[in-house]
Order: structure tokens, then sequence, then C-alpha cells
């Protein structure tokens, strides 16, 4: 009892915070972790794994391919828990609940650690538990829970490292990063901004300084280097490097769907004007230009009472350190998007370690403008009141994603899906027979079956509308289906991605895709179809 009480109440209150958090996430997967398409690659990638047949998919065709759009460790993660017994579905619920709990409490921890102050590691950790983004991400079977947390761990391992000069930290934070890398490529940014923070933010002799940087660029980066070859022996590409035609235009399609995403991160976003790009870019201007105002003030009243400027428990460095990976990210990211192919999707979800940061600086940044005016004591209530504006605003949409998750589910994992007729009968197609559907991570993730896509609903590109499927022997897929004797699945959500495709002519085209097919089962959400000349199983 006696040591309970040396803990500081601040601390306490993180964990509390914490530990409500975990349950949070707990209470809404409820029907499991949503599942989409990503998540499904990476849970039948363990699957295959544990089953011996390696980390990757099995295509219709029947070849297996190695994973290799995504970097590993979240499919291994699965894989070695898997190996216990345990279902990987569930696993995954409880990765998203242990470590949004974890999150909160490094963050939280971290705040404390380096700043002392008793309510900012608390104002962080609320600001955490309420972000609809991070509440939305980490009730899903995705790998960004994994990355945000072990990339946050290697940025706080590396500012301890700073303070404390232990070789054995700087390994820990080598380690941790290395893992962000080898969960999303992304996670390259973490390790820029660690070099960086490596070179600037310490105080040892330069020559201690690159030391440093080769030691934790050699860990944190043999991972990746590791898995990067193994693709290469296997003739696999990772990902295609590519020089757009139209660079400008993705740059300008870049900056535009970035500055919407940042203005949808506002707080109270139905009470602020209807939004532009130059309304938001204008705020956003004045929002970096008020804060350097205040960091250059702070500053210079430090020095005039000689206080340290640059010390380690003002918040400086530590809102240093997510500014840069703010800008390390973004850059990364614009890199991807602008010469690689797949393009990666630019959303809320993509960018959300962006915000986390954002998030998080502009207070350690309150921070350093309060020590620099101790005797002001009413300066402290400001960043308080915001953060429990922002909390509150947020907390609103969170609770609602919470609610709904429970209530029903999303994805694959979903209430409705679970009742899914359609998926109880070809779960009682012979494996022989090949799969041709709308929904082929559905009937991968409930059946392990790989299946054909309907080509023109993958590529968007319309036919005539007069054709029938199956009749194009030029398509694999429509082969299959007339000589093979494969099923065509589809699900009622085809009428959605016809429409999509078709518009007004969606209905007329459905008609005439299915026109004299033969009809072996109607159920409540899909049709099952075989070609006319085949037998029925």
């Amino acid at each position: 009892m006696r040591s309970l009480r040396k803990i500081p109440l601040t601390i306490v209150i993180v964990v509390m915070i914490s530990l409500l958090g975990s349950w949070m996430i707990y209470y809404s997967t409820y029907w499991g972790p949503w599942v989409f398409s990503d998540s499904t690659e990476y849970i039948v990638s363990a699957r295959n794994l544990l089953a011996g047949h390696g980390l990757g998919l099995y295509g219709p065709s029947g070849a297996f391919h190695p994973l290799s759009l995504h970097p590993p460790f979240y499919s291994l993660v699965l894989g070695f828990f898997g190996l216990f017994g345990a279902d990987l579905v569930m696993t995954a619920r409880w990765i998203d609940v242990s470590l949004f709990g974890l999150t909160i409490l490094l963050v939280g921890s971290t705040l404390y650690l380096f700043t002392q102050s008793s309510w900012l590691p608390i104002m962080g950790s609320l600001l955490l538990f309420c972000i609809p983004g991070l509440v939305d991400i980490f009730s899903g079977a995705m790998s960004e829970p994994l990355f945000i947390f072990t990339g946050l761990a290697g940025i706080s391992l590396i500012l301890w490292f700073l303070s404390v000069n232990r070789d054995l930290l700087l390994l820990s934070a080598a380690l941790f990063s290395g893992m962000s890398l080898l969960t999303r490529y992304s996670g390259l940014s973490f390790i820029i901004t660690e070099i960086i923070c490596l070179l600037i933010f310490s105080h040892r002799p330069w020559k201690s300084r690159f030391r440093s940087v080769l030691i934790y660029g050699g860990v944190s980066c043999l991972p990746i280097i590791v898995w990067l070859i193994g693709l290469k022996v296997q003739a696999i590409n990772a990902g295609t490097i590519l020089i757009n035609a139209n660079l400008s235009g993705q740059i300008s399609k870049f900056r535009l769907g970035a500055m919407e995403i940042f203005w949808s991160w506002l707080p109270f976003t139905s009470l602020l004007p209807q939004y532009t790009y130059n309304l938001a870019r204008n705020l956003l201007l004045i929002f970096i230009l008020l804060m350097l105002l205040a960091v250059s003030l702070s500053a210079w009243k430090m020095h005039q009472n000689n206080l340290k400027v640059f010390s380690a428990s003002n918040g400086l460095f530590f809102a240093g350190s997510l500014i840069i990976f703010a800008i390390a990210f973004l850059l990364v990211f614009c890199f991807s998007y602008l010469f690689t192919y797949p393009t990666p999707d630019l959303n809320s979800r993509t960018l959300l370690p962006v915000q986390v940061a954002a998030v998080i600086a502009p207070f350690l940044l309150f921070l350093f403008f309060t020590r620099a005016w101790p005797s002001v004591k009413w300066l402290n209530l400001i960043p308080i009141f915001l953060s429990f504006g922002i909390s509150i605003s947020y907390l609103h949409d969170s609770i609602g994603i919470v609610s709904n998750y429970h209530q029903s589910g999303a994805g694959y994992t979903s209430r409705n899906w679970r009742k899914s007729e359609t998926i109880l009968f070809v779960e009682q197609l012979s494996p022989s027979i090949p799969i041709i559907t709308n929904e082929t991570a559905l009937v991968m993730f409930y059946t392990g079956r790989p299946a054909y896509e309907i080509s023109e609903l993958t590529d968007r590109v319309p036919r005539d509308i007069s054709n029938r499927y199956g009749d194009d022997l030029n398509d694999p897929a429509q082969k299959a289906f007339q000589e093979d004797g494969a099923a065509l699945v589809l699900f009622n959500s085809s009428l959605y991605q016809f429409q999509q495709l078709y518009g007004a002519q969606a209905s007329n085209r459905l008609g005439n895709f299915t026109r004299g097919l033969l009809i072996y089962a109607q159920t409540t959400d899909g049709v099952i179809y075989f070609y006319p000349s085949t037998r029925l199983p």
C-alpha cells in the first residue's frame, strides 16, 4: 500500500483512462473487429502460414501468391498466436483491445516523463481516447494499431535515450521502429524522424551522434531489408515506381484531398463555416504562424529570465519530434501517392498518424508557453479548457462509432454477413468448382476459397450493356464460367456496384448480365448462377 501511494495521481488517472479505452474497444468489437479486403489478406495469409503453405494467398487458378503489397509483421503476429490454437479474428480483437490501452498509457506516461506536468498527460490521454479515427481503426482487424503503437514507442524511447544516453534504449527504439516499418511501409517516416532527432537534439559530440545513427539505422532497417531481399529472390515486387504522366494533376489531387482531411479533424465542424480549400488553407497558415510566434516569444522570455530554453522537461523536444514526424509522414505518403502503384488511398485512416501528432504537439507547445510565464497561473487554464472542448467534440463522434459497431458490427464480421444464406450455399459447393463473385474478399474470409473477380467491376470499365456474362472467352473468369463449370455468386451489393459504373442503366446491365443463366440458389442476400451448358451440382 505504501508503494502505491508513491504513484503520482496523474499516472493513476492516465492508467484509468487507458483501461477505459481498452474496455471501449472491447465493447465496440462485440461482433468481432471489422474486416474488409485488407483485413482478409492479413488474416488469410496468417492462416496459410499456419497451414504450412507460406505467408500469402492462393489465386483462383490455384497459384500461390506470397504476401507483398503489405509488409508481413501484422500477419506474423496473428500467426504466432494462432500457433497456440487461437482464433485469428478473436486474436485481432484482443490485439486491438490491448494496444489501444497501451497506446494511451504510452503517450500519457511519456508526456509525464518528459514534462513533469500534472495536467498535460491527462489531457493527452483523454484526447487519444476520444479521437474518432483512432477508435474506428482500433475496432478493425488492420495493421494500423500495431503500426501506431510501435512507432510511438520508438519515438518515446529515442527521447529517453537522448536524456540518459543508454545504448539499450537506442537498440530498443530501433527494434520498435523496425517493427513499425515491417508493419507498414510508411513506418519509414518514424525512422526518418528518429534519425533527425538523434542528429539535432543530442548534446553528444558529432562523432557519437553519427555512431548512434548508424546503430539505430542498421538495426531498425534490417528486418525490412531482409523481407525485401526475400521478395526480390522470389522475383516479386512490393510495389512499382512510376513517373505519373499527369504529375501536376496528381499533386493537386493530393493537396486538395489532404486539406479536406485536415478540415475534418477540426472539432465542432458543424459550427464552422462551410468548407472551402482557401478557408482551410488560410486557417492552417494562421495557426502555424501563431504557434511559431508563441514559441518565439516563449524562447525570448525564457532567455530574458535566464531559463534553459532547450530543457528536456519543457515539452519542446517532444513537440519537435512529433512535428518532424508529421512532416516526414506527409512527405513519405506524398511520394507513395505520386510515384508508386498501386496508389495508396488518401483518407482519414491513412493520414491518422499525422492527426495523432497534430493533436498532441500543440499542447506541448502550450506547455512551453506557460513555462515561460510561470507566475501567470491562469495561462494553464487555456490548454485545459481547449483540450476538454476538443475531447467533447471528438467523443460525440466516437460514441456513435462504438454504439453502431456494438449493435451491428461492420464489414464481413457484421451481424448481417454472419447470417448470409449465400455464403452457406457457397460452402456446400464442391472444392473443384471455381468461384466467380463480386465480393472476392468476403468469400475468401468465410470459406477460404479464392475467387475470380468480375473484371468490369474491378477494372471499372463499362462494357456493352447487352452482353451476357460468360460469353467472352478472352476473359479468364468468363472462360472458367463457361468451360470449367464455375459458379457465379452475385451478392445483393452487386446492384450498387453496377450503379456506380452504369448509373441509370444499371438495372438493364444487370438483367442482360444474367440473361439466360441457370439459377442454382436464390437467397435473401444473393443469387448463385451457372452457365446454361453446365450441369448443376
